[in-house]
C-alpha cells in the first residue's frame, strides 16, 4: 500500500471513529466493552485497507467490519444474559443504517423545502406541518381548490427529485 493511500485511509478512519463508537455502543450497551470492540474493530479495519474499494462507502464498509467484531465478541460472552443475540444484533444494525438513511434524508428535505418559491413552500407547510386539507388551503390562501391539488402535486413531484439528488451527492462525497 502506497503512503498516499495509507494516509488518505487514516483521514477517513479517523473521520468516522465517534459514529464506528456509538455505532458498536448501540450494540453493545457496555462502554468499556464497546471501546474495545472499537479498538479490535480498528485493527481489523487497517488490516484489511488494502482489500478496502475505494468507490464503495468507506463508513458502511468499516460499520459492517465493526458488526462482525460485534458478533464475534457475543460468541465469546454467550454466558451473559445481558448480551445481545446475533440475531438482535443483526435487527439493530440495520435499523441503525436505516436510521442513518433517514437523517440524511430528513436534512436534504428541509433544505429542499428552503429552496422551494414562496408560494410552493407556504402550500406544502400548511398540508405537512399543519396537516390542513386541499379545501383548508384554498381558503386561507384564497386560491381555487384545483389550483392547491396541482401546485401541491408539482411540490411533490420537486422535494421528491430534490431529495433524491442531495442524499446521492451526500453519500457520493461520503465515498470521495
Amino acid at each position: 500500500m502506497s503512503d498516499t493511500v495509507s494516509v488518505e485511509f487514516s483521514q477517513k478512519l479517523t473521520q468516522i471513529q465517534r459514529k464506528l463508537y456509538s455505532y458498536i455502543l448501540s450494540l453493545v450497551p457496555n462502554r468499556s466493552e464497546a471501546e474495545d470492540i472499537l479498538q479490535e474493530s480498528n485493527v481489523v479495519l487497517c488490516r484489511k485497507a488494502g482489500q478496502y474499494d475505494k468507490d464503495r462507502n468507506f463508513q458502511a464498509w468499516a460499520f459492517r467490519i465493526a458488526r462482525y467484531q460485534v458478533m464475534a465478541f457475543l460468541k465469546t460472552r454467550k454466558r451473559s444474559k445481558l448480551v445481545f443475540s446475533e440475531g438482535i444484533v443483526e435487527l439493530l444494525a440495520e435499523e441503525l443504517e436505516d436510521n442513518s438513511r433517514f437523517e440524511k434524508m430528513r436534512k436534504a428535505l428541509s433544505h429542499c423545502l428552503d429552496e422551494l418559491g414562496e408560494r410552493s413552500r407556504a402550500v406544502a407547510r400548511l398540508r405537512f406541518e399543519k396537516n390542513c386539507s386541499l379545501l383548508e388551503i384554498a381558503e386561507k390562501l384564497g386560491r381555487p381548490m384545483g389550483t392547491v391539488s396541482a401546485t401541491l402535486y408539482r411540490v411533490r413531484v420537486a422535494l421528491a427529485q430534490c431529495v433524491r439528488k442531495k442524499v446521492a451527492e451526500e453519500e457520493a462525497a461520503e465515498l470521495a
